[in-house]
């Protein structure tokens, strides 16, 4: 045993102020038993000065340690992650030829299949779900490997993936995996030390693969099936896209930086973009008597208002002479917009809208009339008199809001003249076959840069507000994605490039106090495996311009 001095020890607090002194390189397991907490077995991660950690994690330095259990928000993550690592074991086992795909998340899942074209009939998925089963009661451990760099990627390179996967992080000499049995894998955050609290899990075939469903609450039942045919189309069109690009993991992206023909696929990534919304524009055009009102929404930092620009440029094109207008002038005067339980405005909520007029001046504006516009002054949090505006026969009229899919919203239009347009940024980016960008990181990453540059907002403010607008859009978009008519995926494959390069300082400011600490180490880890890229090769019309600045068009 050796001796405890003040060189080798360190002192652990806890939120309710008792302290204790352990040696250095004492895991959080081991202090976890020492001080023989109750419920241990319900502790699954810890936080280590406000950083998420592996319960097998050492601790080397004095720290307030807080301890997390099944009902804290950060296990969600956690638990999908190593959900994950059982599957791709399980695939393992049972199919070793194979290589498993974790694709993109679908609805309430993450859709999977194999690369090499095997199809997953009934039978071979409930084999699947049987050996899952197996494994998580057998409750081998999940252990953290902290390795040289090197090694690392020589493991990295056994799973299949390329070493220039962490071309972005030359100075990072270690790399922390996860081992379960024989499986070794990264997954860029915390696992579950053991599989037996593992929330409930579901898995039925689609088309070619299978959807795995996993609860957000681990505590929780897998949500019901939702059909969404629509999105995953446009999943699938974006990895064709990919393919165009040949950029499907960010070891791709940064390997095309290296050779310098990412500028080559910035010019085409941007040209599939436009070819799409032109071909949006042909369309309305086509039935330019019957389609007068186009619906576009989607959830924040989706590039909404630059697609409605750059359409609307294409619909002049064709001839067309449309008129914008914006949901936000529709708000109701702040004294009238509804608040929460914990007193907040919803102005997520369509209730916020005043809908009655909307659909009036929508009415007329139809119907060939002058009507005087509403304009909402923000600061003031007034209704005000806007502009007059008339649109002639024939021609659409564009409105970008967050309810624009919402029937509730243009009740009084009939179907027939409306098109409503879905815009998200549906990443489908990987950064290794079994790990996935998640599309909120990509739009949250958006807003940070965009808050800081023209809200005067730190990356602390926006991601501590990020969780309400993750749940405005859970009540208010997501549940109608597949009623609209055309989604426009906003996603830019090369983008992560460009925002490392201006979201890293702003995440490094990001104080260790801070409740979003956590978020921010995570997204800057993520994001440190790319390449940078300036900003200044993004053409000026992009939708990235809206959030990093420098766009040729105007926003209000």
């Amino acid at each position: 045993m050796r001796l405890q001095t003040k060189a080798n020890t360190f002192t652990a607090r806890y939120p309710n102020g008792k302290e204790n002194v352990f040696l250095k390189g004492t895991t959080l397991f081991e202090i976890m038993e020492y001080e023989r907490l109750p419920d241990m077995d319900r502790i699954l991660l810890a936080k280590v000065n406000n950083q998420v950690r592996h319960i097998r994690f050492p601790v080397e330095e004095d720290s307030l340690i807080e301890w997390l259990s099944l009902d804290t928000p950060e296990t969600g993550r956690a638990n999908q992650h190593t959900l994950c690592l059982v599957l791709i074991r399980a695939v393992g086992d049972l199919f070793p030829s194979n290589r498993l795909l974790i694709d993109h998340s679908l609805g309430n899942g993450l859709y999977c299949e194999m690369k090499h074209g095997v199809r997953i009939s009934r039978l071979r998925l409930k084999k699947l779900q049987k050996r899952m089963l197996e494994l998580i009661r057998k409750d081998d451990p999940v252990e953290i490997i902290r390795l040289p760099r090197e090694k690392a990627l020589d493991q990295l390179e056994q799973n299949g993936e390329n070493r220039a996967l962490v071309a972005g992080n030359e100075d990072e000499p270690f790399l922390t995996l996860y081992q379960f049995g024989d499986t070794i894998d990264y997954f860029g955050y915390p696992l579950f030390y053991h599989t037996r609290l593992l929330s409930d899990f579901h898995m039925e075939p689609w088309l070619s693969g299978f959807i795995l469903r996993i609860p957000e609450d681990p505590e929780r039942h897998p949500a019901a099936n939702i059909k969404q045919k629509k999105l995953f189309q446009v999943f699938h069109e974006y990895g064709h896209w990919e393919h165009i690009l040949g950029i499907e993991k960010t070891a791709d992206l940064n390997i095309a930086v290296q050779s310098r023909k990412i500028f080559d696929l910035i010019k085409i990534a941007e040209g599939l973009h436009e070819k799409k919304i032109a071909n949006i524009a042909d369309l309305i055009n086509r039935k330019r008597n019957q389609l007068r009102l186009i619906l576009i929404a989607g959830p924040s930092s989706s590039g909404k208002t630059t697609f409605t620009k750059r359409l609307s440029i294409q619909l002049r094109v064709n001839g067309l002479r449309p008129l914008a207008i914006s949901l936000d002038d529709y708000f109701l005067d702040r004294n009238l917009t509804p608040k929460d339980a914990r007193g907040q405005y919803q102005y997520e909520s369509l209730e916020a809208l005043d809908v009655a007029r909307f659909n009036k001046d929508i009415s007329q504006l139809m119907a060939g009339r002058q009507v005087r516009l509403p304009r909402y002054d923000f600061k003031a949090g007034k209704c005000m008199e806007g502009p007059l505006r008339k649109v002639e026969k024939g021609h659409p009229i564009l409105i970008e809001g967050l309810h624009g899919i919402n029937e509730s919203l243009s009740y009084t239009i009939p179907s027939k003249n409306k098109l409503k347009l879905y815009v998200s940024a549906l990443t489908q980016l990987n950064m290794t076959d079994h790990l996935r960008i998640p599309t909120s990181d990509i739009r949250v990453l958006r807003r940070m840069i965009r808050d800081f540059q023209f809200r005067g907002y730190s990356a602390a403010d926006t991601l501590n507000r990020w969780t309400d607008v993750r749940r405005g859009e859970e009540i208010n978009i997501f549940p109608l994605q597949e009623q609209t008519d055309l989604i426009f995926n906003s996603a830019l494959s090369y983008e992560p490039a460009v925002l490392r390069t201006m979201a890293k300082p702003l995440l490094e400011s990001v104080s260790p106090d801070d409740p979003s600490y956590p978020e921010a180490r995570r997204l800057l880890e993520m994001l440190l495996w790319f390449l940078p890229v300036s900003h200044d090769h993004v053409p000026f019309n992009s939708v990235l311009r809206e959030f990093v600045g420098g766009s040729s068009f105007q926003y209000e």
